[in-house]
């Protein structure tokens, strides 16, 4: 078994080799520009590329669907359990529990494990970090061992909120984070994912239900109150067609500033009627997986039969987007099965001729069945719960100093500086928080 020393040396070295081929290889590196063309990214430094590149390369998939580390891993002689190392790396938010002379021991937030991190570089610097304090990192597994190969933002232990926000966040990204090395919540979730299906099938007596993305908010909030109280009413009022069907990037309006994030996971969730174009949605239940949104989800199914206004960005959307199932592509498959390899390997340049090919190079991410729809994760999730009790905390508090301050507001501020950590444990300065009133 290698030393620690020897795993960290050969992890750096696999990256340095990975990011030169990007750079380097034809292919990638076109791949690359377009990546950065298609998501609007400006990068205005070096970390800034640093960062940039190593998500592409460790996240990203190609134009075809093909991940970006298994194009490398063909066409280079590599070692697999290194590529597999990083392959599987995941990104979370880790509470530093204690700090011992080589390795953190901390609790991952969305899963509440406790696991012990190696950094890759030396402990004495990384004296910013604190116990109780929250990082945000990216970790690979090597020979049992867990390393931290990036940092990306160190978070006071006051900062509760921040932290919380997050972490939802890679959740959203990877719902595997929910379940990180905890067999427990696995099974809970599994659990969750039943009586999701159950009452789904009772309920619209099939997989899926369509509407339009102005009714779909009210659908999912149909459908939920339904599974906590099964009192069935009539829900023909939510479903709605669109005028036409046609596939368009949808632009959000997502805020990354920190007073919109509970709009952000709003929007993220069900947010779907704050775009102002109608189009069709589907509530897709995927009976292994959980409770899946799918946006032009119909549009999707006639593009194989019908000329659909962008209909081959559509099916490589559909393709290559991770977080629509395997299942979605396979019913695709099956109502479309004579037009339905052509028309895809015109899409992607390709030539699969079974629907297994097809998903082990486009749906690879889903081979080992351990990931759960966002939203069955979301709803079983104790991460998720706080944020509501934090915006009744913030409620209460915001009234409470809006009433003290009326009664004596010089004292208020003698109390607590403009510049002092908001008492309500956000983590900003009172005169962003709650002194904002």
């Amino acid at each position: 078994m290698p030393s620690v020393i020897d795993s960290l040396g050969l992890v750096s070295s696999t990256m340095g080799q990975i990011l030169d081929f990007v750079a380097q290889d034809e292919t990638l590196s076109n791949d690359f520009k377009n990546y950065l063309e298609q998501n609007n990214i400006e990068i205005n430094s070096e970390s800034e590329f640093n960062n940039i590149i190593i998500s592409y390369a460790l996240d990203m998939k190609m134009k075809d669907g093909l991940r970006v580390l298994e194009y490398y891993r063909r066409n280079n002689k590599v070692q697999d359990e290194i590529i597999d190392a990083l392959s599987n790396s995941i990104c979370s938010v880790f509470r530093v529990d204690k700090i011992l002379s080589n390795a953190y021991e901390v609790t991952c937030l969305t899963s509440s494990t406790k696991v012990t991190l190696v950094p890759m570089v030396k402990m004495n610097h990384l004296k910013q970090i604190g116990r109780n304090d929250f990082f945000s990192s990216r970790i690979i597994e090597l020979d049992n061992n867990l390393y931290i190969l990036e940092i990306y933002e160190i978070i006071s232990e006051h900062n509760v909120f921040l932290s919380t926000i997050e972490a939802i966040k890679y959740m959203l990204n990877n719902p595997k984070l929910a379940h990180y090395k905890n067999e427990q919540k696995k099974i809970e979730l599994q659990k969750s994912i039943q009586d999701f299906d159950n009452k789904f099938h009772k309920l619209f007596k099939d997989k899926f239900i369509t509407t339009t993305n102005k009714k779909v908010d009210d659908l999912i909030k149909f459908f939920n109150d339904y599974r906590l109280s099964q009192n069935e009413s009539n829900y023909s009022s939510l479903i709605q067609k669109p005028d036409k069907y046609e596939y368009f990037k949808i632009q959000n309006n997502f805020q990354s500033d920190f007073q919109n994030e509970m709009s952000y996971f709003n929007d993220a969730l069900i947010g779907f009627s704050s775009c102002d174009r109608i189009y069709d949605i589907a509530l897709w239940m995927d009976k292994k997986r959980g409770l899946y949104v799918i946006p032009f989800f119909e549009t999707f199914l006639k593009s194989f039969r019908e000329n659909i206004e962008n209909k081959e960005e559509c099916i490589r959307e559909f393709l290559t987007n991770d977080k629509i199932p395997p299942s979605v592509i396979k019913y695709a498959y099956e109502q479309n099965e004579e037009t339905f390899f052509e028309t895809i390997n015109n899409v992607l340049n390709t030539d699969f001729s079974t629907l297994e090919e097809l998903l082990f190079n486009t749906k690879a991410v889903y081979i080992d069945d351990e990931i759960y729809s966002p939203i069955c994760v979301l709803y079983n999730s104790e991460l998720f719960s706080k944020l509501g009790n934090f915006e009744k905390e913030y409620e209460n508090i915001n009234q409470s100093n809006i009433s003290n301050n009326a009664q004596n507001p010089i004292q208020k501020k003698q109390t607590i500086g403009r510049n002092d950590p908001c008492p309500c444990g956000s983590g900003l300065k009172y005169k962003k928080c709650c002194g904002k009133n």
